[in-house]
């Protein structure tokens, strides 16, 4: 988890926001650390569509208070995904 009081409750907040108003996304629990390439807690959230992915994008960047949020596809090119394909709402 993020060390930051602030942004610890506002993860939270935001997993459960997303449950909520996306029940429809399959949505994975929240790491409890670095995994992976991502150097913080994170959670996953998948989407199937275009039309999904854009509700979802849209609705992350007005609702992501003060935490960054990294999107990116998951194709078989680890690298490429996170490293060129990748956006971030937030800062990198």
């Amino acid at each position: 988890m993020p060390t930051n009081p602030v942004h610890v409750r506002h993860v939270l907040q935001l997993h459960q926001r997303i449950l909520s108003e996306f029940p429809e996304l399959p949505i994975y629990r929240i790491s409890d650390g670095p995994k992976g390439p991502h150097p913080t807690a994170t959670f996953k959230v998948l989407t199937n569509t275009p039309h999904q992915t854009g509700a979802l994008f849209g609705w992350l960047v007005v609702n992501r208070g003060p935490v960054d949020i990294l999107v990116h596809p998951n194709r078989c090119d680890t690298y490429r995904d996170h490293a060129e394909l990748a956006s971030w709402i937030g800062q990198p």
